[in-house]
């Protein structure tokens, strides 16, 4: 019977590692003990040194950023000193391909297979078990890890070789942000021409215009008056540069990728990089003299 380990017990890891705890034995690690706690709670197996995580056959990832997976996993204290061999990394972390295709080189000989296999969908998404997971590796890695991904989500995708899931992951959050910036201007435009809010998402949502903000982010954030998406301008703002990174390194031209970081610039000013996403919306109210959310006494 194979081990499974998974390092990084987050506000994103955390739903991840209860799926797998649903049919599996995991054993887990963190440098957060209250997190570890938690999921111990759950049935977890705590490890309290990271080195003890390299007797599992599988091992998820799910941290910060690629420069603390880089050091995790290659560094001289990291686990490449005895992962088993023909044995899986697999990163869920949103990172920069870049740095997941050097370590996948350095893992490989030491005969260690790594899979970039970041998400999208939030943490709701993760304990509902749909959220999309999107796997950068060989067809044949790939089916090797596939039933393990599946048992965290039913929405689970072979993005291409490695790297591709980290590249897609960052390009999707992008487009969400230039979806978004676009969405709220337009919008603007047409509050102040004396149209109501909630009619005019109704008729977008109907229409060519429809996306992501005119489905979600509005209705059930800003008109609602609720502004809480659970996504933080400076997670946005990372997953943004890692994607202009990448078009930087690749010479693709991403104009419009460029002005939508600088405008979340703006809010990330105002509000900080804890901030809820939801906060740009009063950037563009107080720009524009308009009101999206609800008016109120």
């Amino acid at each position: 019977m194979y081990k499974i380990g998974f390092i990084g017990l987050g506000n994103m890891g955390a739903p991840l590692c209860e799926r797998l705890l649903l049919k599996n034995k995991v054993n887990i690690f963190d440098i957060n003990k209250s997190n570890l706690n938690k999921m111990e709670n759950l049935g977890g197996i705590v490890k309290y040194e990271l080195k003890d995580m390299c007797e599992n056959d599988f091992i998820f990832l799910c941290l910060p950023t690629s420069e603390i997976v880089e050091k995790i996993t290659i560094s001289e204290n990291g686990l490449i000193n005895d992962l088993k061999k023909n044995a899986f990394v697999i990163d869920m972390t949103t990172g920069e391909p870049e740095v997941t295709r050097k370590i996948s080189n350095i893992l490989a000989k030491k005969n260690v297979n790594f899979v970039d296999a970041p998400v999208s969908g939030g943490p709701k998404g993760a304990k509902e078990g749909i959220i999309a997971i999107m796997a950068g590796c060989e067809e044949i890695i790939f089916q090797k890890v596939k039933p393990l991904l599946n048992m965290i989500s039913t929405n689970v995708f072979h993005a291409g070789p490695i790297g591709s899931g980290h590249s897609l992951k960052a390009g999707n959050n992008l487009l969400n942000l230039i979806c978004r910036i676009a969405t709220f201007e337009v919008l603007s435009m047409l509050v102040k021409d004396g149209i109501d809010p909630k009619k005019a998402v109704e008729v977008i949502q109907k229409s060519s215009g429809r996306n992501y903000a005119t489905e979600i982010t509005l209705p059930d954030n800003i008109l609602s008056g609720k502004m809480f998406q659970g996504f933080t301008t400076g997670l946005m703002n990372k997953d943004a540069s890692i994607a202009l990174k990448n078009g930087a390194l690749l010479n693709v031209d991403l104009p419009l990728g460029d002005l939508s970081k600088k405008i979340l610039q703006e809010t990330i000013n105002d509000f900080g990089l804890d901030a809820d996403m939801s906060n740009i919306a009063l950037n563009f109210e107080e720009k524009n003299q308009i009101k999206l959310r609800p008016l109120t006494d």
